[in-house]
């Protein structure tokens, strides 16, 4: 029989960058952390970046410095 893993401890927040919405997601599988941004517009849903690390701030971490560069690119 196969081990089934839950996702725990997650969370959900929006925060505004460079004007946008964005949805940071994260949760951990195990000893990981996996975190996703997200554009915050209804059916949008569009998944910017997402990264994983050992810890939830250094998971969102790096997401959100995806998001800024890529913001910035845009800009």
């Amino acid at each position: 029989m196969a081990t089934q893993i839950m996702a725990e401890d997650q969370s959900r927040r929006v925060e505004t960058i460079g004007g946008n919405p964005i949805a940071v997601s994260s949760y951990r599988l195990g000893s990981t952390y996996y975190a996703k941004a997200e554009i915050d517009v209804p059916g949008a849903g569009a998944r910017i970046a997402q990264a994983e690390d050992s810890t939830r701030e250094a998971a969102e971490s790096k997401v959100l410095a995806d998001v800024r560069r890529i913001i910035e690119k845009k800009g």
